[in-house]
C-alpha cells in the first residue's frame, strides 16, 4: 500500500499506527516531503557551506543581520562595479533521474535583471576556485522582476534535470556597474527530486501579433520587438526615480511611461524614448495630453533607458484611437542569396529531366541559380523545381518576397509559359506532385532579351500570413521550342 501525504504531523500518526498494525500488511510505504529532499540551506543565519567569491569589486555576498544572503553593490550612496559569486557546496544527483532547484528572493533597482542577476551550474568547479577555472551553464528561470518592494517571492521550480546522475554545484552570480547597482536578498535554497512545473505567464512574445507585456519586455530586454500598455506618464530628467504619473505639467517631449495597469507603480514600469520625428510628434505628453490612460502598441529597440529597462529608438507606434506614426519594422523571415556556387538548403526536384543531361537547375559562382534546357546545341523539354526549405509565416499578418532574376532566350514566348513561383503549405519532400500548389504573382520580369538582373519587385505572401509552415518553389519549363535561360539570386522573405 502505498500512502502519500505532506503534513508532517499527519505523517507521524499515520506512521504510527501502520507500524503498530503491521501485522495487517505484507508491506507498506510511507513517502513524504522529506524523502524527496536533496540538500537545503536556509541561508538566513549563516551561509551552510556555499562560498562567496569575488571576480571583480569589493561586495560580497554575505549574511544580512535581518536572515538572508545578501549583495549589492550600492555602497555609502555609489554604484560599485562588482561580479560577486555565491556558490553552493556538492550536491550529489547521482542517485535521482529528475531534480529541481527553489529558493526565495527579492531583487531590486538592477539595469537588467536578465543578465545581472542569474543561476549557473558547474560539474567541475572546486571550492574556494574562482569561478573562471570551471565550466558553468546558466540555469533557465523564470524571469526575475523588481517587485517594488523588499517583499520574498519564489523563484518557481528550475529543471535541475539535465544534471542528474551527476554532483554538480549551484552559483548565483551578481553583477554592478559605476551606473547602476541593484540588490539581491536570497534564502530558503532547496533542491528536491522530480520535475520542475514550468509556470508559462501571458507576457506576450515580442511580434506584431503578439506583442509583449510592459512586464514581459522588461523581462526579456534585448532586439527589436513590439510592446504594449498603457500610457501612465514620463520621465522628467535623468533619473529613473524622476518621474510623474499625469500630463498636466509636462515640458518634455522625448519620452513617456507604459505600464500593464493604469494606477501602477514605478517598477512596473517602462521609460520610451521618443526620437525626432513621427513618433515624437504623436506620442509627447506635453502636446498629446489625452494620451494619458490608453493603450499604445510601440515597436523599438529593448535596451536600458534611464537605467532601468527600457525601449530605445522607437519607431513606430499605433494607438488605441487608431493614430499611428513612424515607420512598420519589416522583419526578415528567410534569405538566401545563392553566392559561391551554393543552392544553400533549397532542394532540386526534376520531373521531366532532358535526356543526357546531368541538371536543369545550377549553382553558379556569381550569377545564382541558373536553370536551362538548351544542350548540345538544342532546346530540349524539361520541367524542374528549386524548392526552398520550411518557412514559418506563423507570427506575422503581412509578408511579402522579393528576389533579383535575369532571363534570356525568351524569343517573344510568354514567359509565364516557362518561369514561375509557386506556394505550399502542404509539400514535404518528393515529387511536387504530391502536394497542393498556388501560383505566386511576380510583379516584375526581365525582358527576356539580355543577362541583366532586375528585383522581382515584392510577391505577396499575404494570403499565407499566420500559416506556420511554406515552402516556395521556382518553377522552371522549357519544351523543344522555346528553352529560356533563368537565373535567381538574393531571395528575401519579409
Amino acid at each position: 500500500m502505498n500512502i502519500h501525504l505532506k503534513k508532517p504531523f499527519l505523517v507521524l500518526m499515520i506512521s504510527s499506527l501502520l507500524l503498530s498494525c503491521s501485522n495487517l500488511y505484507d508491506s507498506h510505504e510511507i513517502i513524504t516531503a522529506e524523502d524527496n529532499l536533496i540538500f537545503s540551506a536556509p541561508l538566513t543565519a549563516e551561509l551552510g557551506g556555499f562560498t562567496a567569491i569575488n571576480v571583480t569589486g569589493d561586495e560580497l555576498w554575505h549574511i544580512d543581520p535581518n536572515g538572508y544572503a545578501y549583495v549589492s553593490g550600492f555602497v555609502n550612496s555609489a554604484n560599485k562595479a562588482n561580479e560577486a559569486w555565491l556558490i553552493s557546496p556538492e550536491i550529489d544527483l547521482s542517485e535521482v533521474e529528475t531534480a529541481k532547484l527553489t529558493f526565495d528572493h527579492v531583487a531590486r533597482y538592477f539595469a537588467n535583471l536578465s543578465t545581472e542577476a542569474t543561476v549557473w551550474v558547474s560539474e567541475n568547479y572546486v571550492t574556494d576556485a574562482s569561478p573562471a577555472t570551471a565550466i558553468w551553464t546558466k540555469l533557465e528561470t523564470e524571469p526575475f522582476s523588481d517587485p517594488g518592494s523588499w517583499t520574498f517571492g519564489s523563484s518557481g521550480e528550475i529543471s535541475l534535470t539535465a544534471f542528474a546522475g551527476k554532483k554538480i554545484r549551484i552559483a548565483f552570480k551578481y553583477i554592478s556597474t559605476t551606473s547602476k547597482a541593484g540588490s539581491w536578498e536570497v534564502k530558503n535554497f532547496l533542491v528536491q527530486k522530480g520535475e520542475a512545473v514550468v509556470v508559462v505567464r501571458n507576457w506576450g512574445s515580442g511580434t506584431e501579433a503578439d506583442p509583449y507585456t510592459v512586464a514581459g519586455a522588461i523581462a526579456y530586454q534585448g532586439g527589436e520587438k513590439w510592446v504594449t500598455g498603457y500610457v501612465v506618464g514620463y520621465l522628467w530628467s535623468g533619473s529613473y526615480t524622476n518621474y510623474v504619473f499625469g500630463t498636466d505639467t509636462c515640458t518634455q517631449t522625448t519620452n513617456l511611461m507604459i505600464a500593464d495597469t493604469l494606477g501602477t507603480y514605478l517598477s512596473k514600469t517602462m521609460a520610451i524614448q521618443l526620437p525626432t520625428g513621427a513618433v515624437r510628434t504623436g506620442l509627447n505628453l506635453k502636446d498629446n495630453k489625452t494620451l494619458f490612460g490608453k493603450r499604445v502598441k510601440l515597436a523599438g529597440s529593448l535596451e536600458t533607458y534611464f537605467g532601468a529597462p527600457g525601449m530605445r529608438n522607437t519607431i513606430y507606434f499605433e494607438s488605441e484611437d487608431g493614430k499611428t506614426g513612424g515607420t512598420k519594422p519589416v522583419k526578415t523571415i528567410f534569405s538566401e542569396t545563392f553566392a559561391n556556387s551554393s543552392q544553400g538548403n533549397f532542394t532540386i526536384v526534376d520531373v521531366v529531366k532532358p535526356s543526357g543531361a546531368t541538371y536543369v537547375w545550377n549553382p553558379t559562382p556569381t550569377f545564382g541559380m541558373v536553370a536551362s534546357a538548351f544542350i548540345g546545341g538544342s532546346n530540349r523539354a524539361a520541367e524542374s523545381w528549386l524548392i526552398s526549405p520550411e518557412i514559418s509565416l506563423a507570427d506575422v499578418n503581412t509578408a511579402s518576397m522579393t528576389f533579383d532574376h535575369a532571363l534570356n532566350y525568351l524569343r517573344g514566348a510568354r514567359v509565364t509559359d516557362f518561369a514561375t513561383v509557386w506556394i505550399s503549405t502542404t509539400y514535404s519532400s518528393g515529387a511536387p506532385s504530391t502536394a497542393a500548389w498556388s501560383q505566386l504573382t511576380i510583379p516584375a520580369y526581365p525582358p527576356g532579351t539580355n543577362w541583366t538582373f532586375i528585383s522581382s519587385g515584392a510577391v505577396s505572401l499575404d494570403d499565407f500570413a499566420g500559416e506556420p509552415k511554406v515552402r516556395i518553389a521556382f518553377k522552371y519549363v522549357s519544351t523543344t521550342a522555346t528553352s529560356v535561360t533563368w537565373e535567381i539570386k538574393n531571395v528575401i522573405v519579409k
